[in-house]
């Protein structure tokens, strides 16, 4: 009776480890899966070696855009943050997140939100410069007040070359990986982030929040995982363009560097 119980108690956790085993699998092959796919593993060392800045957008005190269940922005960005994080990292990059938890970068009690953020984004863009870093991708969700706007956009710095050329192949892969995309232009701004620092960056909007549909889907791992990846083989295009001609010795580097403290 006793083994019974133990053996019904036990064969549920065995079925949904079959069960995780292959829908992992499936999902690898999944993205494996097509010709395009797999040029991107092929390119991937391209970007060996290099320093990239990956941006969770928001944080701490500032939750960023909220959706109609509650959804905030600040909690999908880190999760594709750490996912894209790691899929760098793999690859042979040196990441650099600008945080890894729910946390922002401003001092505490340094005085009102406005001027918390404003240290906040003067500190992610310091580290990025003091780290010599060579792109910096930050990771945002959009919100309106209509729910009937949806789709990824890719934001660049007015004027700056590069940073378009990055932009125009994320959105591009964006449009390619998640199928359901319908802003399909990269737009030039001025935002701050972009301003200030020293290497090409780009804002990843990469959905709308208010759009209840497309705030189900952001909160989904599976397509988590697929924003993640095509930012990831954007970034690829993005070296393998400048550097297909190029020898790259890799170096092993930690999945992701956390900035401690920035003074």
């Amino acid at each position: 009776m006793v083994l019974m119980r133990v053996y019904r108690l036990r064969l549920p956790l065995i079925i949904g480890l079959v069960i995780g085993i292959f829908v992992l699998y499936g999902l690898r092959q999944y993205y494996l899966s097509s010709e395009a796919d797999k040029a991107i593993e092929t390119m991937s060392w391209a970007v060996a070696n290099r320093v990239i800045v990956v941006d969770p957008g928001h944080g701490g005190i500032d939750p960023g855009a909220v959706g109609p269940s509650g959804i905030l922005e600040k909690d999908i960005t880190l999760i594709i943050g750490h996912k894209l994080c790691r899929l760098l990292g793999e690859a042979g990059a040196a990441v650099i997140m600008t945080r890894e938890a729910d946390a922002d970068l401003s001092d505490p009690g340094s005085g009102s939100l406005l001027e918390k953020k404003r240290q906040d984004l003067a500190r992610r863009a310091a580290y990025a410069n003091e780290r010599k870093a060579e792109l910096f991708l930050s990771i945002h969700v959009n919100s309106f007040p209509s729910a009937k706007w949806w789709g990824a956009q890719t934001f660049y710095l007015r004027n700056s070359q590069e940073g378009k050329r990055l932009a125009e192949l994320i959105q591009a892969e964006l449009i390619r990986v998640l199928g359901n995309n319908n802003r399909r232009q990269v737009k030039p701004e001025v935002f701050y982030i972009m301003q200030n620092t020293n290497m090409p960056t780009v804002i990843i909007e990469v959905g709308f929040i208010s759009n209840p549909k497309e705030e189900a889907l952001m909160a989904d791992p599976i397509y988590q995982e697929k924003i993640a990846r095509a930012i990831y083989a954007g970034v690829v295009r993005y070296f393998s363009e400048e550097l297909n001609t190029r020898t790259v010795s890799v170096k092993l580097y930690p999945p992701c560097i956390i900035p401690r403290s920035i003074g």
